[in-house]
Formats: structure tokens, C-alpha cells, sequence
């Protein structure tokens, strides 16, 4: 039978806990697709775990951003300049992350997600993977060079609900002052071969919102190209408003998503503005509500 399931979506929160700036809804599974802090320090990502901890959220799915450094091990094998990140704040970071039983951390990897009161499993690939901006001299953690694109997002298979990626696909929710081009073309073009129901994003600020894309019939052979037949527009219920900012999808304001055809692509950030570019300011999360396979009510 068909269940509904509640999806907080946040990204981007750069040590912004809950209640400063933004508020959390209640819902059944809480996502946060990566940058919870600014420099990834130890002090900054102990704090961001300790309120992902305490948050009630039945299963809280996380992935880091390239701004958490102490959840990358090869940051300093990588950058030969950049902050100090120990070996050790890696490793006790990413301990407390994993020991906390409601806490799904992802690395570039696929799990089964059990969602026991609605009796789901949703299917999710994780991962805190950006494309680096080589115009720009930052050195941050979980980014890749243009050439190496590939390699990063040919092992997310087509079995999946729910993808979770740091990085927003190109041209899909990746307006930004800050990322030249915005999102990663080869991550556009893995979606479009993927096809999840539900991807949901931040990085680039700017781009936060939704975009409902419907694919052509078949999936393409060539890994060139996209296959989008449209993409239908989403208005905000919460802009201007005490409403929430709720995406949903489950048939009663004429969003549906079927498996293989449509895909939701939700940028979850935070934060509304590129660093440097104004007074920081805050979103609201997206909330998406959405009908999947279950048992539960």
C-alpha cells in the first residue's frame, strides 16, 4: 500500500542550529545534504552533531559538504595548503555520527533506509561530492576536477528512490554568485540516467527551490547528453508567508512523480545568499510530502 512519508529537506546550514534563523517542522525523516559548518573544524562539527542528535526526527539522513574538513580523511593528503585536519578529529567525528542510532550518515555510498513506523525502505545513495572551481583558490574538502567527473557519479545505479548529493546538478536548482557555472554537468546527465524519484541538493545558495523534471521515455545510451522533456515549475507556499515551504507530492496539487519518469530536485539550502554577497539571511526547509511503498499509516 501506498503510505505518505514527511521529508525535511535542509542543506547549507553553516553552523546554524535549529532555532537560530530558521525552524524545523516536524516530519518523519530529516535530510541534510551537507555544509553544516563553515571551516569543518572539530569544535564546529561536534556542535552540528549534538543538535542533529537531539532534533526528533524518526531517521535523520545526512552527507557532508565541502565545507565540513574534518569529515574527509584525504583532505590534507589532497592540499598541500588549506586548514589543518587531523586524523583523529576525523575519525571521532565520524564516530559520533555513526554511533547515534537515528543518524544515517552517507559517504558516496548506497544503503537501504527503514523507516519503521511506515513500515518504508527507501533506497539512497549519498554522497558530499562537488566539482571544484579551479578559478577560485580554495582548497575544500570532497571536491573533484572536471576530468575525474566521471569516475565520481558512474557508480550511482539506477535502483534507487532517493539521492542525496552535496552538489546541485547543472542547470537544475544551481543559481550561485559564488560557484561559476553552478552545478555539475555530469552529475546532470547521471540523474537523467538515474532517474530517482526524489534528488535533493544545496551548494549553491541561490539555487534554492524546487524543479519537477520530467525525462523522455527512454533513458539515453550516450552519456553526453539529458533526456528532459520538461520541467514544471514550483511556487513557493511559504515565500512571504507563515506557511511552510511545502513540495507535495503526493497527487492533491497536481504533482505525482513516477518511478523512472519524473524526478523532484530539491536544492534544501539554508542559507540564502553566497558568502560576501550581503547579509547573511536564512530559508526556510522544503518540505516534501510524498507517497511510497509501505505498511505503516
Amino acid at each position: 500500500m501506498l503510505t505518505k512519508v514527511r521529508i525535511v529537506c535542509i542543506s547549507d546550514t553553516h553552523n546554524a542550529a535549529p532555532g537560530q534563523g530558521y525552524t524545523l517542522p516536524k516530519g518523519d525523516i530529516l535530510i541534510h545534504a551537507g555544509d553544516l559548518t563553515n571551516q569543518g573544524s572539530h569544535t564546529e562539527m561536534k556542535k552540528a552533531v549534538q543538535w542533529l542528535t537531539e532534533v526528533d526526527f524518526e531517521v535523520k539522513i545526512v552527507v557532508a559538504g565541502n565545507h565540513d574538513l574534518s569529515l574527509d580523511r584525504e583532505y590534507t593528503l589532497k592540499h598541500k595548503e588549506g586548514w589543518s585536519v587531523m586524523p583523529q578529529d576525523v575519525a571521532d567525528i565520524r564516530e559520533s555520527l555513526t554511533s547515534e542510532s537515528s543518524i544515517v550518515y552517507l559517504q558516496h555510498v548506497r544503503k537501504d533506509v527503514l523507516i519503521p513506523s511506515k513500515g518504508v525502505t527507501l533506497r539512497v545513495f549519498g554522497s558530499p561530492y562537488s566539482h571544484a572551481d579551479t578559478n577560485k583558490r580554495q582548497n575544500w574538502a570532497f571536491q573533484y576536477a572536471e576530468d575525474d567527473a566521471d569516475a565520481c557519479w558512474s557508480n550511482i545505479t539506477s535502483d534507487i528512490d532517493l539521492l542525496i548529493t552535496h552538489s546541485p546538478p547543472r542547470g537544475h536548482c544551481d543559481t550561485s554568485r559564488h560557484w561559476q557555472g553552478g552545478g555539475c554537468p555530469t552529475l546532470a546527465r547521471t540523474i537523467s540516467r538515474v532517474r530517482p524519484l526524489l534528488h535533493v541538493c544545496g551548494h549553491c545558495h541561490e539555487g534554492r527551490g524546487v524543479e519537477i523534471i520530467e525525462w523522455n521515455e527512454q533513458p539515453s545510451s550516450s552519456s553526453t547528453t539529458e533526456q528532459v522533456s520538461r520541467v514544471l515549475p514550483w511556487e513557493d507556499p511559504g515565500k512571504n508567508s507563515k506557511k511552510q515551504s511545502l513540495l507535495d507530492l503526493t497527487g492533491r496539487r497536481g504533482y505525482t512523480l513516477q518511478a523512472g519518469e519524473t524526478t523532484a530536485v530539491v536544492n534544501a539550502s539554508i542559507t540564502a545568499r553566497s558568502f560576501g554577497h550581503g547579509t547573511k539571511t536564512y530559508n526556510k526547509p522544503i518540505v516534501v510530502d510524498i507517497l511510497l511503498e509501505g505498511t505503516g499509516t
